[in-house]
């Protein structure tokens, strides 16, 4: 979603969640811990894998253990297309809602400029604090007219959401969910070398978001 300029717009919560964690100015250290099975049901999944990693470009402070599936983990979507700009929307899209499945801003920083990277990263340092991580899935998109100029292409876009909270101290437990949620958006696509990448997302929520 948009992240809200967080997703949790990912929805608009954007301005007000990325402008709150800039402010609380919290950062994490995040060791990540995959384990096998799915979800809550699964008493006697076993640990197979521990990395850690930081979340963000400078990360500092107390760790925080994220426990994820083995199948979060492997929803990772199959490549990315930076060639033009709506296919860099669409591989942002993609590879934000994996990087926000399983806590790693990183894995989707090549479809970003350094500016949206704030955002995206706020976003997910602000679920973490939450407790939660977010599983959202575009349900529909409809591209309009690109709007262009001599530095950036802004493509308006209509797209739906569905999206659920999910524990991050118990892996695939539902905190909440599945809500759906519509936006118009914008996204500002500017050129990098020979791609494109994702530098500001306008949006604004057609009802509640969660």
């Amino acid at each position: 979603m948009p992240q809200p300029d967080l997703t949790e717009t990912h929805m608009n919560r954007r301005a007000v969640l990325v402008g709150a964690i800039l402010v609380l100015g919290l950062v994490l250290a995040v060791s990540v811990v995959v384990l096998a099975g799915r979800g809550s049901g699964d008493d006697e999944a076993t640990e197979s894998t521990e990395t850690s990693a930081t979340v963000g470009s400078a990360m500092a402070g107390p760790a925080v253990d994220i426990q994820i599936t083995e199948e979060a983990l492997a929803s990772e979507p199959d490549g990315m297309d930076l060639s033009d700009p709506e296919s860099a929307v669409r591989s942002y899209l993609d590879w934000t809602s994996y990087a926000y499945r399983i806590a790693q801003s990183a894995v989707a920083l090549p479809t970003m400029s350094s500016n949206q990277e704030v955002h995206v990263d706020a976003y997910v340092q602000y679920n973490i604090q939450k407790g939660r991580l977010i599983d959202q899935k575009l349900k529909s998109i409809t591209f309009g007219k690109p709007i262009e100029d001599a530095e950036r292409v802004r493509i308006p876009v209509k797209e739906t959401w569905t999206y659920s909270y999910i524990s991050i101290t118990k892996p695939g437990e539902l905190i909440s969910g599945p809500y759906e949620v519509s936006y118009d958006t914008t996204y500002t696509v500017v050129p990098v070398g020979d791609d494109w990448v994702v530098d500001d997302i306008q949006s604004k929520a057609l009802g509640p978001v969660e």
